[in-house]
């Protein structure tokens, strides 16, 4: 999964789940994205990548 604001990709099955679970939580807070995890029954991984502004061409 890439996070560089908009647009964010993530390819796969687990890199989609836990891009949709960043994104609700990023839109809808950290409670709305705990909810939505017990409600799938998956625990997001936590393996986004944000460039930072120093690794940008």
């Amino acid at each position: 999964m890439v996070d560089q604001g908009e647009p964010v990709t993530a390819g796969g099955i687990t890199s989609g789940l836990d891009l949709a679970l960043r994104l609700v939580r990023r839109e809808l807070g950290a409670d709305a994205a705990t909810g939505v995890e017990a409600m799938l029954e998956y625990e997001a991984r936590g393996t986004g990548w944000t460039p930072s502004a120093d690794r940008r061409p």
